[in-house]
């Protein structure tokens, strides 16, 4: 494994612009990493990067090997990852005290995230949860500070993956006094949409974002009613909706228990129901950890690919 260690400092300095840094990240000492870089280089032949007044930039030999190793570096770390996080299933699990930092939505991490990770916890992982929205997020994953984390838009960054997790239905719901009374929505459309608008609206924002593209994407108009209630908590309004108070749009999975038990209900039943895509973010090297690829592994295979 010389070669690949060598390699994983080079790629560390090569993201990180530092020495110091790529010690830190790698949890190792700066001289070692320093080793890795020169024994690198001599079987290369190629000095790989410039020295700055801070950090390192690297030459154009080191550039190329980068943009040539990289990926499939990370995607050998991952796989490797995979292979343990499957492999340690006994009672004498290696990821016992290890540790998962998570971040995305409050509701769908609460909600969806860590009740599939729920197995993971019996065994002695543990799991430190961010909650917050996109920017926050990404802040920490670009700090190396959370290894996993659900996004509600793809991003673009160096060393961070992502990928599609699931897609997220919205529904228009209330309580079901509020149903009998409203009766027949018809097929929607504009004069459903005034209809709906003589109840309270219930938000999670001024702009009414979730009520927003509902009426967007089913009504083929804009709500022309200001919130009777702004709420920045999701479960809040479902809470007030089931009271009676009135009607608001959520993402399936914040209310399918008061739908199953009948305490909302659905207010229409679209064609095709508006809907989001959610998705998966990792730090680059972060599956390498054993309990890491096993939470990845579970949120895929309870999650992924579902529709909410």
């Amino acid at each position: 494994m010389g070669d690949i260690d060598r390699l994983r400092a080079f790629i560390a300095i090569h993201r990180y612009g530092s020495v110091t840094e790529a010690a830190r990240r790698l949890n190792m000492s700066q001289p070692a990493v320093s080793q890795q870089l020169q024994a690198l280089e001599a079987v290369t032949g190629r000095s790989l990067f410039r020295r700055l007044p801070r950090g390192v930039e690297p030459t154009p030999a080191g550039r190329e090997l980068a943009e040539h190793v990289g990926a499939h570096l990370d995607s050998l770390e991952e796989a490797w990852g995979q292979w343990l996080g499957r492999m340690s299933t006994s009672d004498d699990n290696p990821m016992r005290g290890a540790t998962v930092f998570l971040g995305g939505p409050s509701e769908f991490i609460a909600g969806r995230v860590l009740p599939a990770l729920a197995p993971l916890v019996s065994a002695g992982v543990r799991m430190r949860v961010t909650v917050g929205n996109d920017a926050l997020v990404v802040a920490g994953l670009d700090a190396r500070e959370l290894d996993l984390a659900v996004l509600t838009n793809p991003i673009d960054r160096t060393g961070v993956s992502v990928e599609p997790l699931a897609r997220e239905e919205f529904v228009l719901v209330g309580a079901p006094d509020v149903a009998a009374e409203l009766g027949s929505l018809g097929r929607g459309g504009r004069r459903a949409a005034r209809q709906l608008e003589q109840l309270p609206l219930l938000a999670y924002a001024e702009e009414l974002p979730l009520i927003r593209t509902y009426w967007q994407d089913v009504f083929d108009t804009e709500p022309q009613e200001l919130a009777a209630v702004v709420a920045d908590s999701l479960p809040a309004l479902a809470a007030l909706a089931e009271r009676g108070l009135g009607i608001t749009v959520l993402p399936r999975h914040v209310c399918e228990d008061q739908l199953a038990t009948g305490r909302l209900v659905r207010l229409l039943e679209p064609r095709v129901p508006p809907s989001s895509d959610l998705f998966l973010a990792w730090s680059s090297g972060s599956r390498r950890s054993l309990a890491v690829a096993a939470a990845y592994d579970r949120i895929h295979d309870v999650i992924g690919t579902s529709h909410h």
